[in-house]
Order: structure tokens, then C-alpha cells, then sequence
């Protein structure tokens, strides 16, 4: 089992894997560890759906009393580190809180699943806790056709293509699989977990191996130059691949586009000396083997 924070007020039910509450006077967002439902407002890259709205006013419901007032939860972290470790350890890349969520002793995450109006989202890894039981929640809504594994659920509007989808994140969980049983005990920093370590690597111009995710692929060219944003908002790395039109450097392009961006496996090793841009820790890439899906 994981770290628990019990007895917490809920604040706001954003939609039907985030919402809000209080703890000790700071109100904080949480993001429902490995579920993603589907939309129930516009304005991001995924469509509105039927099922995003139904999920969003199934947790509205959930959260709150008979008497119409929010319901306290208990919140559960996906380790058993202290609870300070834990605010900085499961942090999205937006800031929230990454967690499973318990009301009167059940769990959400688990239910929603269950009841078939979230996959098991494993883009960013696997759980810890309750994998098994996720597992057996998604194939009992799959066979019971629930929401979003019904056709009819979104009729002839707008859907999600789970048949692409959950390949695309099991390859990719199985990167992080392989970072948490290889990477981490080898002394590899994960962005969003070392980036205080990946920070005075690039100050003392170091040599390190990150893990990184590059599924965004470049986002901006200078000149003849591609930079990669590699990190988050909260935790910036980049990296820096000059003279893209030498040979060598077009190899890396060509990995790149083939193997790792947009859907491609998106996780993978970065080794190089890390220095810093501005306040910005980065690696110059110059060379193909630069790039590893090992550790190693």
C-alpha cells in the first residue's frame, strides 16, 4: 500500500479524473493516477465526447453528499515514501498531484474503470498498487461493453481509438518499466524525479544519462538548428542538435521521426554532457548513439 493523506475536504470536481482539495489550508489539484476519461470540455487536443460528459457528472455525483456538500476523501500516493517525498515524487507535469482517491473506503480509480469510463492508462507507466486489480477492473468493463467499450456510448460523434491507443501506452509503460527495475538502481535521473541532480550536473558541466520523453518531438528550429523541449513546464530540459544538414545529424532526425515522436515509443536514454542554456540544463546531441532505449 502506498502513503495515505486521510480526511481530506474536496473543494471542486473539475471532470472525471481531476479534481480538487484541500490539504492544510492549500487547495491542490490532483490528477486520478491512470485514468484518463474523455473529454467533457473543449479547448484541449481530444475530442468532446458523450462519454467525457457522462464520466464528468458521474464524479460530480460521487463527490458529493446527499445533503449537496462535497465529500471528504483520503488521497493515496502510488509509493510508501515519507509524504514530503511524495508532493515532489508525484507531480505531473503540470504541477498536480498524481494519486489514487478513497471514499468511504473505495477506491475511485478502481471504480471508474470498473464501470467503464476510463481505460487503464498506462501512457505514463504502470501503477505499483493495484495493477493487477486495474487490469481485471478494465477487462470486466471490456466484456460487459460499459461506456466507452460500447459503440452506441458516443454514437456517430466524436471517439477515442482504443484499439491504437492502449498498444501505443503499453509500449511505452514498458519503457518506464524497464527505467524503474534498470535505470533508476543504475544511477540514470528521470526529469520530472532528479531534475535538482540533472540541474548541478549541467552547473558542474557533467556527463549523464537522462530518461526523457520526446514523444512532443522538436519544437523549434533556429536556423539550421533543432532544439527539443524534453522536459515539462515545471522541470525545463532540453536538447540541442546543431547543423541538422551534416550526415550525422540527420541520422538523429531520422530516429527521431521513426522511433520515438508523436505515436512512437516516446521514452528513451539521452547521454551527453549536460550544460546550461540561460537557467535551462541541456545535452548537445552530435551523435546517433547519443540515443538508447537501454540504459546501459
Amino acid at each position: 500500500m502506498g502513503t495515505r493523506i486521510n480526511d481530506l475536504q474536496v473543494t471542486k470536481v473539475v471532470d472525471g479524473d481531476t479534481i480538487k482539495v484541500n490539504i492544510d489550508g492549500t487547495v491542490e489539484s490532483l490528477r486520478l493516477i491512470c485514468l484518463d476519461t474523455e473529454e467533457s470540455w473543449a479547448g484541449g487536443s481530444k475530442p468532446v465526447t458523450i462519454a467525457g460528459k457522462m464520466a464528468s457528472e458521474m464524479a460530480k455525483q460521487y463527490f458529493t453528499n446527499p445533503g449537496g456538500e462535497l465529500a471528504k476523501v483520503d488521497i493515496e500516493f502510488d509509493t510508501d515514501d515519507p509524504i514530503e517525498v511524495c508532493f515532489k515524487k508525484h507531480r505531473g507535469n503540470f504541477g498536480r498531484l498524481i494519486c489514487f482517491v478513497h471514499k468511504d473506503g473505495e477506491n475511485y480509480n478502481l471504480k471508474t474503470i470498473r464501470e467503464g469510463f476510463s481505460p487503464y492508462f498506462v501512457k505514463y507507466g504502470r501503477v505499483r498498487n493495484y495493477h493487477r486489480e486495474m487490469m481485471e477492473a478494465e477487462a470486466e468493463a471490456q466484456s460487459n461493453n460499459l461506456v466507452i467499450w460500447d459503440p452506441t456510448t458516443n454514437g456517430s460523434g466524436d471517439s477515442r481509438d482504443y484499439k491504437m491507443l492502449l498498444p501505443w501506452w503499453e509500449t511505452r509503460a514498458l519503457a518506464v518499466e524497464d527505467y524503474r527495475k534498470f535505470g533508476a538502481p543504475a544511477g540514470v535521473f528521470s526529469v520530472r524525479l532528479n531534475y535538482e541532480e540533472i540541474v548541478t550536473a549541467a552547473e558542474e558541466q557533467e556527463k549523464i544519462t537522462v530518461f526523457c520523453d520526446l514523444q512532443g518531438g522538436i519544437n523549434k528550429w533556429i536556423d539550421d538548428n533543432a532544439l527539443v523541449y524534453a522536459g515539462s513546464i515545471h522541470h525545463k530540459f532540453n536538447l540541442w542538435i546543431p547543423d541538422t544538414d551534416n550526415e550525422s545529424t540527420q541520422k538523429i532526425l531520422h530516429l527521431l521521426e521513426k522511433r520515438y515522436i508523436k505515436t512512437g515509443r516516446g521514452y528513451l536514454y539521452v547521454s551527453g554532457k549536460a550544460e546550461k542554456f540561460g537557467n535551462t540544463p541541456q545535452i548537445e546531441i552530435t551523435d546517433v548513439r547519443q540515443l538508447s532505449d537501454f540504459s546501459d
